[in-house]
Order: structure tokens, then C-alpha cells, then sequence
């Protein structure tokens, strides 16, 4: 009498984790073995009923999970469409960049000439005479 029950709890706990795309194997795992309980348990008379509840929300949450899981895959989804990212043609690449040079030049031959104007040792003392 205990398996059918714990069928139910089983398939329910899976039904609750069915739909988060982390949670979803978790699903899908528990709900087929909440589904292999349930029908274990339909082989018994007496909480035939309930059994039969816990086969029906044991495999809508297995069901569930995979969906999700196959969204999340990207199973469905096709390429056509909107791009996600648009490429910029080139004369608008090139002016974006030829406007990024022109902003720093400045600060770019500022840092050069720093750098020529320091020792070429690095700063560092020698220990050699």
C-alpha cells in the first residue's frame, strides 16, 4: 500500500523540477523511475487508482523534463531569422576604426615617447662595476 503513495511523491517532486532547465534531468530521471513504481505498484490490488495517478504525473513530468531539456539543447529552433548579432558592413568597420585612431593618437605617441625616454636597463642599478 506504501509504493503507490510513494509513486505519487516521487512523480510529484519530478513534476515540480519538470520545468527548470537545471533541474530538468533531475526531472526526468525521477520521473521515469516514479513511472517503473507506478506500475509496479498496478499489479496489486487495492490503490489501483493511485497508482494509476502516479503512472499519469510520473510520465507528464518525465514528458516535461524532456521538452526542456531539448529547448534548451536547441533542438526546434531554426536558423532562420533575425540574426542575434549584427555584422557591421565594412565602410562602417573601417570608419569606427579610423575614428577609434584618431581619439587616441594623442595618448598613444604620449605613452611612445615615454617609453623611448626610459633607461634602456629599465631603471635598475647594476651590481658590476
Amino acid at each position: 500500500m506504501r509504493r503507490p503513495w510513494a509513486a505519487l511523491a516521487f512523480a510529484v517532486a519530478a513534476a515540480l523540477s519538470a520545468w527548470n532547465p537545471l533541474a530538468a534531468p533531475f526531472g526526468l530521471v525521477v520521473g521515469l523511475a516514479a513511472a517503473v513504481m507506478a506500475a509496479r505498484s498496478l499489479r496489486r490490488p487495492g490503490a489501483r487508482a493511485l497508482g494509476v495517478a502516479a503512472l499519469v504525473v510520473a510520465l507528464a513530468a518525465a514528458a516535461g523534463s524532456g521538452v526542456v531539456l531539448a529547448l534548451t539543447a536547441g533542438v526546434g529552433r531554426g536558423m532562420g531569422g533575425a540574426e542575434i548579432v549584427a555584422v557591421p558592413p565594412p565602410d562602417q568597420t573601417k570608419a569606427a576604426l579610423d575614428e577609434a585612431e584618431a581619439r587616441t593618437r594623442e595618448a598613444r605617441e604620449r605613452a611612445r615617447s615615454e617609453l623611448e625616454a626610459l633607461p634602456k636597463d629599465g631603471g635598475r642599478k647594476s651590481a658590476t662595476p
